[in-house]
């Protein structure tokens, strides 16, 4: 047992890290350590129930991560923006976390780092965008951790969950006519966007990059993502799968603050901005072929097989 590999797996409650933390568990090649917060919760215990070791860590405190990170062979790193401690209190302190983890992982002598990225915005939009700082915080920690000298890094890049639909990010709402309005800012419904269903897909990509290897990731960016759809395409496939009429609601400044304080961040909206005029990843050419993820998983789901599950007929 002590021969296997043993991965560290941040946010393993969470919806990228807790994909990943399954995914690892079901090869049955590894000891896996969850990291969590809450080691009581029912998520933490069905993981300590597939064999995992369940580990109590806040990640914004270093001894936390040195001991986390202690023995192991791997991590799997993922920060959370929407932690009330960061979202809304100090924006700041997710890329000072970031940073913090790399370096501990230096210290202690990791011999691979995976680290959940996004792209870097204000570059990538020429300065237009340069308030999305869930994206350009990450970003930035991946700059660093590139040049910090750990023996393997690489970089996964996990595009707009299936399941933000229906919740607070895009909520579905009832109409007077018996429709369901798909609510979004800015975007219509020509515009295009990436999708994967992240809970069951982000985490069986990540083992097959590890089982093939860092010498051939080593460095690499890993788009997470099942195809690039429009809106369009998302309401008809609602439509069809549940038999009552989805329509997209484009939502307007006025709209979001009077009706919609979660998403009236200046962060969050110009997020939806990036969203209609560069879909998900932006320009990095080493994002543009998301082929990628399906020759990691050949079984990763289209948004209407989701959907299908998630929505369809009882």
């Amino acid at each position: 047992m002590s021969q296997k590999p043993l991965i560290v797996v941040a946010g393993a409650t969470g919806s990228q890290g807790g994909s990943v933390a399954n995914a690892l568990l079901d090869t049955g090649l590894y000891r896996v350590r969850a990291l969590t917060r809450k080691t009581d919760s029912d998520k933490a215990k069905a993981l300590a129930s597939k064999g995992a070791e369940v580990f109590k860590c806040d990640l914004s405190i270093k001894e936390n991560v040195k001991n986390a990170l202690s023995g192991a062979d791997i991590a799997w790193i993922v920060t959370n923006f929407l932690d009330p401690s960061i979202s809304g209190e100090n924006p700041q302190e997710e890329e000072r976390i970031g940073k913090m983890i790399a370096d501990v992982a230096k210290e202690v002598g990791l011999n691979w780092l995976f680290y959940s990225s996004l792209p870097d915005t204000t570059t990538g939009s020429g300065g237009k965008y340069s308030n999305i700082i869930e994206f350009d915080g990450k970003n930035r920690v991946e700059q660093y951790i590139r040049k910090l000298g750990i023996p393997n890094v690489t970089f996964i890049y996990v595009c707009f969950y299936n399941q933000n639909f229906a919740s607070e990010i895009v909520p579905f709402i009832p109409n007077d006519k018996g429709e369901i309005e798909i609510v979004i800012p800015y975007v219509e419904e020509n515009d295009s966007i990436l999708l994967v269903d992240v809970v069951n897909d982000a985490g069986p990509i990540v083992a097959k990059v590890i089982e093939e290897g860092p010498a051939k990731w080593n460095g690499r960016k890993v788009p997470v993502a099942a195809e690039n759809v429009t809106f369009k395409h998302i309401t008809d496939v609602l439509t069809k799968v549940t038999g009552k009429t989805h329509k997209l609601r484009t939502i307007n400044d006025e709209d979001i603050a009077r009706d919609f304080p979660f998403l009236d961040i200046p962060s969050f909206k110009e997020m939806f901005k990036w969203f209609k005029e560069y879909y998900s990843f932006g320009p990095d050419e080493e994002l543009k072929d998301i082929s990628v993820a399906k020759k990691l998983h050949p079984k990763i789901k289209t948004f209407e097989q989701y959907a299908v599950e998630t929505f369809g007929k009882a």
